[in-house]
């Protein structure tokens, strides 16, 4: 009998996501407050301030504009000193910065943001097991290598070995006839 409860117990306790679904779907109230609790909205607000610079260029040659319609007009009627103080007017104006304001705001869910550091997270581990399994094979590699290196090497000599002792005595008269006794 223990050991029919036990095995129900085991096959009992399990949480597959079927069962997880049918549970969310009998408690929606919960399952929005637990979502809540560990996936909260999270908000930005990013304010971008951007600055005309072809409106205040404009509102500058306007200005330059009257002011030589001015001078055209008035110059010879009006003596030098009233001419001179509608001149520092026109120049004392401030030509006003036309500025534009973006303000832009952001909601997203932070439960996304957690599916995907978890699949992340996932395929990290694949990938860092991958390289550990691919870098034991180069590393054998290596070694299969500078075994048949070493044998390479030993197989070399000894077939200088064995051409110097099999054409040895021609070697020998060849030397004989260019070297000269003193």
């Amino acid at each position: 009998m223990g050991k029919y409860l036990a095995f129900l117990l085991l096959f009992a306790s399990c949480a597959t996501p079927k069962k997880l679904n049918r549970l969310m779907d009998k408690l929606p109230e919960e399952t929005a407050v637990q979502c809540d609790k560990r996936f909260p909205i999270m908000e930005t607000i990013d304010t971008l301030t951007v600055y005309d610079t072809a409106l205040i260029k404009a509102y500058e040659m306007e200005f330059g504009y009257l002011y030589y319609m001015l001078d055209s007009l008035l110059g010879k009627q009006i003596p030098d000193s009233t001419k001179k103080e509608i001149v520092t007017i026109f120049q004392d104006k401030k030509v006003p910065v036309v500025k534009y304001k973006y303000i832009t705001k952001v909601q997203e869910s932070s439960a996304k943001v957690q599916v995907i550091r978890d699949s992340c997270q996932k395929m990290s581990t694949k990938m860092s097991a991958k390289l550990d399994s691919v870098s034991q094979q180069l590393t054998a590699t290596q070694e299969k290598c500078q075994k048949y290196k070493g044998q390479r090497d030993n197989y070399l000599w000894l077939l200088i070995l064995f051409a110097i002792a099999l054409f040895r005595r021609p070697l020998a008269r060849v030397i004989s006839k260019t070297v000269k006794p003193f």
